[in-house]
């Protein structure tokens, strides 16, 4: 019986181990691959007199984040999103033609035009965050990013002859990224778990994904 109890309680020991979590520490690196939502264009409302509208991009973004710990409550990282958005939609243009001769009526032309507006914005910033809770399960933070943010647009305008008009920009209006958010990082094993933020700037206001920490 001494026998059977010893051996039942080296096998819990050796279960316990093999569940129990360890909390972030200094030397961590933790690597999260995200999510976000919603991308401000997802949100746009469809022109008036417009028809066979949709979005270009939809309502997700996406990104990753690496995190190096420098001491027990501050990590230093990298944070790169993507997000493609825009919108299509025709739009009928009506015009009165007027008689050269009378100045009255003559007749009155409809035209379809086809719009379409695509935005892509790729950001990358230094990230720096202070963990104010740290357990066997839990990480919560506060966060800080800053970088820059590339953008191309493309506009394009089809008459309903089939041509078209077109003008690109590789430029942002101004090319700084930032974000302020707070999140949590949730463990299930020792090095694998879920992410979620909440946050303004630089990406979705909701960001979530999974976490990994080596």
């Amino acid at each position: 019986m001494k026998k059977i109890l010893s051996l039942l309680g080296a096998t819990l020991v050796c279960f316990s181990n093999l569940n129990a979590q360890s909390p972030v520490v200094q030397g961590n690196f933790i690597i999260d691959a995200y999510l976000g939502f919603p991308q401000s264009n997802a949100t746009r409302s469809e022109p008036t007199g417009s028809s066979n509208y949709k979005l270009n991009g939809g309502f997700l973004s996406y990104g990753g984040r690496a995190e190096y710990m420098l001491a027990e409550k501050f990590g230093i990282g990298v944070d790169v999103n993507y997000v493609k958005s825009g919108s299509n939609y025709d739009l009928t243009t009506v015009d009165t033609l007027l008689s050269v001769n009378t100045g009255t009526l003559d007749s009155i032309v409809s035209n379809t035009y086809n719009w379409d507006y695509t935005a892509t914005k790729t950001r990358m910033m230094v990230r720096l965050n202070y963990h104010f809770v740290q357990n066997d399960r839990i990480d919560a933070y506060i966060g800080f990013g800053a970088g820059y943010k590339l953008v191309s647009r493309q506009w394009n305008i089809e008459d309903p002859n089939g041509s078209s008009n077109g003008l690109d920009q590789d430029k942002a209006l101004i090319p700084i990224a930032f974000r302020i958010a707070v999140g949590t990082r949730i463990y299930f094993t020792q090095n694998i778990g879920a992410m979620i933020e909440i946050g303004a700037g630089g990406g979705g206001l909701l960001q979530f994904g999974l976490s990994a920490k080596f």
